[in-house]
């Protein structure tokens, strides 16, 4: 799931020792609290900024991309994101923030050296894809990377493109604020689905699953998984308490062998206990004292008994 953690800057100007600072604050904050849990973690972490400008959007503003991060490489990281600074206009140094924003995805595991070349500029990288139905799709709401545009005719509430590559023939409609594309591949399979803008990326609703996508990689899949309707039950018009419940305890021994030493039952009343490191008298004693409670029949839970306590 992606989190966001902001900082409130406001009317101050962006400058290498404030991306610094709070990016040490974030790695405290945020970073650490990771590494005390026993499983190792790594983060798909981007930084963002907003102006404090009329001259200038209040959105958001990408400062460097996606990029997966452990938790040793905070002085690359800062280093990648200085370097980034250094070759943007001259706007994101010279008005003054409002926030410093940090989206991340934790991910299990450490970063491999693959995924750590921070400095790497990825502007002119290939198109990813993901695969639906054996079938590559590109992470891009932009109808060119479909493909080759051979028609584009505006609608009353959106712009339709006719795209073709190879064999395949899509048709996105693109809504005219660009927040939503409706494609469908032409022909006998008639696939359709939806991509929606969203703050970090965009999501993609396809058959029963929605992906979100964050600068090229997938971060989240959800499925909708079929299940039964509930049943209505007929309530028992006779509430049974003649029952009793059970449980058995084991202890480890050597070579790990697990010895069952203690059975207790219990009926709402009274007790029947049996305590013996001898299985063979642990079980007679408990049944024993079990079949002299009463000659009658007797329905007995007992706990965990088919997966462990049985074995």
């Amino acid at each position: 799931m992606i989190q966001i953690k902001s900082y409130s800057v406001k009317n101050s100007l962006l400058t290498n020792e404030l991306l610094s600072a709070y990016i040490d604050l974030f790695w405290k904050e945020v970073f650490h609290q990771l590494t005390k849990g026993p499983s190792i973690h790594h983060l798909m972490l981007m930084c963002k900024i907003s102006f404090n400008s009329t001259s200038m959007d209040y959105a958001y503003r990408t400062l460097g991309h996606l990029r997966r991060v452990n938790y040793s490489d905070k002085e690359l990281f800062k280093g990648y994101l200085q370097e980034r600074l250094g070759v943007l206009n001259d706007s994101y140094t010279s008005n003054s923030l409002n926030d410093i924003e940090f989206s991340y995805v934790e991910r299990e595991g450490l970063a491999t050296e693959k995924d750590r070349t921070l400095l790497q500029d990825l502007t002119d990288k290939s198109l990813t894809t993901h695969k639906f139905n054996n079938l590559n799709l590109p992470i891009s709401m932009n109808p060119s990377d479909y493909g080759l545009i051979i028609s584009t005719s505006t609608l009353e509430t959106f712009i339709r493109y006719i795209v073709t590559n190879n064999n395949k023939v899509f048709q996105i409609d693109v809504s005219l604020d660009g927040l939503v594309n409706n494609v469908t591949i032409l022909g006998l399979s008639d696939l359709k689905w939806k991509d929606t803008k969203t703050n970090e990326g965009f999501q993609r609703e396809i058959g029963k699953s929605t992906i979100y996508f964050m600068d090229g990689e997938v971060v989240l899949r959800k499925q909708l998984l079929p299940a039964k309707p509930f049943r209505k039950l007929v309530p028992d018009k006779k509430v049974t308490n003649n029952f009793l419940t059970m449980d058995i305890e084991t202890i480890k021994l050597e070579n790990n062998y697990l010895n069952p030493y203690l059975i207790c039952a219990f009926d709402g009343e009274s007790y029947i206990t049996s305590y013996n490191e001898n299985p063979k008298a642990l079980f007679t004693s408990f049944i024993e004292q079990l079949l002299a409670r009463t000659t009658k029949k007797q329905i007995i839970y007992a706990h965990n008994l088919s997966a462990f306590d049985g074995i």
